[in-house]
């Protein structure tokens, strides 16, 4: 007895290999789509493909992982790259010294001013003295004029002899 095969089941054993070809093409063409690149799948398991762009002991430009750039600056690393964190550097050094000169000035001339107010301070003294020293020579405690007699003398009031 000869067995044959019937339509039906020829028909799905045709579909059956028409859907398994097709299933292995969509799967060669979508993975090469999926892939992108060489390194596949990895980049994708840091941060969902996102990558940031570090300045990485003040020496070279790398890219990390977003995940990965709380670490990186916890350690000192710049975002950006170097060129751009050194050029921003220069700026905060630069600034840092204009503040410093500043500072020192301003030192400077508060110092001028009080050596000012000192001398100023010290000539009104000087001048008040002379006043004071003049007024007392001219006149005695009862408001007469001063004895300018015995011009030679030692004080004490006597003559020679």
């Amino acid at each position: 007895m000869r067995h044959t095969i019937s339509t039906k089941a020829t028909r799905a054993v045709t579909a059956s290999a028409i859907a398994a070809c097709t299933l292995v093409a969509f799967a060669a063409l979508g993975g090469v789509a999926f892939a992108k690149s060489g390194i596949g799948l990895g980049q994708y398991q840091y941060g969902d493909g996102m990558k940031v762009t570090l300045c990485h002991k003040e020496k070279n430009t790398i890219r990390v992982g977003a995940p990965a750039v709380p670490a990186h600056r916890a350690h000192g690393d710049q975002l950006g790259t170097c060129a751009a964190a050194a050029k921003a550097e220069a700026a905060k050094a630069k600034a840092a010294k204009a503040k410093a000169a500043k500072v020192k000035a301003a030192k400077a001339s508060a110092a001028s001013k009080a050596a000012k107010a000192k001398a100023a301070k010290a000539k009104a003294a000087k001048a008040k003295g002379k006043a004071k020293k003049a007024e007392s020579s001219t006149t005695t405690p009862g408001g007469a004029p001063a004895d300018k007699g015995n011009k030679g003398g030692n004080g004490k009031g006597k003559g020679k002899g």
